[in-house]
């Protein structure tokens, strides 16, 4: 009896581990998971890029991105942010109604498993420059689904000079301004990114 229960808590305890929120099929304006909040480390935070209302975590093995698993990671001997970490905004923490998410993989093989798999579903994007040399910087505006694709992908240092690969990637609602203002003259989270040639709808 003895080992049939320590099996039963090994599988529960398996499958609870490896439970992961796909972000890919998340609902704008709907509440996230109560999973999300229950994650460990995770808090409620709004100093992220663009300043939304989030929940904020390190813990990437809670998610994935339709086939893509992520996973907490930092980079040997890297400087101080080199490390995964993801920002679930919201609109705000009462309500808790999603309005995207805001991750940055330093894992190379995620971070490129990601780009090719957002390739591959969302087809050509608009590539731009980012003025770091072979970065790369692609944009996918979505009036089906309503929503923003923005990446950036640069090559880093750590300290002992080795490279590895930096991804960082917003999925956000359509109109999304800064901040999670509702001010028209505010600028949009696509517009933020774009900088200061972002045509004004």
């Amino acid at each position: 009896m003895k080992k049939v229960f320590i099996l039963f808590f090994m599988c529960t305890t398996f499958i609870s581990c490896n439970s992961q929120t796909d972000l890919e099929t998340l609902k704008f304006d709907k509440p996230i998971p109560e999973d999300i909040k229950k994650i460990k480390d995770v808090e409620k935070d709004d100093n992220g890029t663009y300043g939304l209302k989030s929940y904020r975590t390190i813990e990437l093995d809670h998610f994935k991105f339709g086939e893509i698993s992520f996973s907490k990671y930092a980079v040997p001997n890297g400087y101080d942010d080199a490390y995964s970490d993801i920002y679930v905004h919201v609109d705000n923490f009462e309500q808790n109604n999603y309005l995207g998410f805001s991750i940055s993989l330093a894992n190379d093989q995620e971070g490129i498993a990601l780009l090719n798999y957002l390739k591959k579903k969302l087809g050509k994007a608009e590539e731009r420059t980012n003025g770091l040399d072979k970065g790369i910087t692609f944009v996918w505006e979505l009036k089906e689904s309503k929503q923003w694709v923005l990446l950036e992908q640069n090559t880093k240092n750590t300290r002992d000079r080795k490279k590895y690969v930096r991804t960082e990637v917003t999925i956000v609602k359509q109109g999304t301004r800064m901040l999670n203002s509702k001010n028209p003259e505010w600028l949009t989270i696509l517009e933020n990114f774009k900088g200061p040639d972002a045509k004004k709808n």
